[in-house]
């Protein structure tokens, strides 16, 4: 089997929201975003399960549009079915952890 883990380097940037990936298999991958306030990861969709965990802060997880979300703070989570219209934006400073199964093997534009 074929692992590969990645350092935690927790990265904030004025700019735009960070991606960093921690753990990457065939199967799978966890990756760790960093959002200041009011950036977003826009919506999109994947052909993968997408299971969210906020680490930090607490934010708007929006689920098949804009108009239908649910605010998430720290230790909590949601699922997103494959193909479901998902996205989220920081309330406050925030670290999201995603994992997400089977790997894309494809990286979201941010």
């Amino acid at each position: 089997m074929s692992l590969k883990i990645y350092p935690v380097a927790e990265t904030f940037s004025s700019e735009k929201p960070i991606s960093e990936k921690i753990l990457s298999t065939d199967n799978l991958v966890i990756v760790h975003f960093y959002l200041k306030a009011g950036q977003k990861i826009p919506l999109h969709a994947s052909k993968s399960d997408v299971f969210v965990t906020v680490l930090q802060g607490k934010g708007k997880f929006y689920y098949g549009s804009e108009s239908s979300y649910e605010i998430l703070e720290e230790r909590e989570s949601l699922y997103y079915q494959p193909e479901e219209p998902h996205g989220f934006e920081a309330i406050e400073d925030m670290i999201v952890q995603a994992v997400i199964t089977p790997n894309p093997q494809k990286k979201i534009n941010l």
